[in-house]
Formats: structure tokens, C-alpha cells, sequence
């Protein structure tokens, strides 16, 4: 079965950034290959790299994706404020 999810997209974030400048990312929105908007409610994040001399912050992430439980990445780049979705584990 081919997914019809892209690899290393940018997506539509809402996250919560606390006083001491930890994101936490809560629900995102992009287009799959079919032009459906997908929109998904992080359920767990799984680990997080947000160390703050790199270029961005990093999140492993699972939530319910077309019905089924997925892992993936989300990018944030701190250079041009963008999140992106990558590393989707069919």
C-alpha cells in the first residue's frame, strides 16, 4: 500500500511555548498528496531535542493519523520560524 503522505513537508503548528521558552507541540494541519487537509492532535511526544545552539528543535511524536497509530518527526527551525513533518513511520 502506498502512502499518500509526503515526506518533509511543512505543516500548520499550534504549540505552547512556557516562560522559559520550551515548545511543546499540540496540534498540526497539512496537505497530503491527494490535497486533503490532514489536520492531527499530538497525543504523546515521545522525545525532544530543543537545544537551543542548534538551528532547531526536534520532536518525536505518535498520534492518530487516517485512523492509525503513527510515529513522526516534527522540525522546527528557529532560523525561519517553520514546522515541518518528516520521518512518518508507516
Amino acid at each position: 500500500m502506498e502512502s499518500v503522505l509526503c515526506v518533509d513537508i511543512p505543516v500548520q503548528m499550534i504549540s505552547c511555548t512556557d516562560t522559559d521558552g520550551k515548545i511543546t507541540p499540540i496540534r498540526f494541519r497539512f496537505r497530503d498528496k491527494t490535497g486533503e487537509l490532514v489536520t492531527v492532535t499530538v497525543e504523546k511526544v515521545l522525545s525532544e531535542d530543543q537545544n537551543t545552539n542548534r538551528m532547531g528543535a526536534c520532536f518525536s511524536c505518535s498520534a492518530r493519523i487516517y485512523g492509525r497509530q503513527k510515529i513522526f518527526s516534527l522540525r522546527y527551525s528557529y532560523l525561519s520560524h517553520e514546522w515541518r513533518l518528516s520521518r512518518l513511520r508507516i
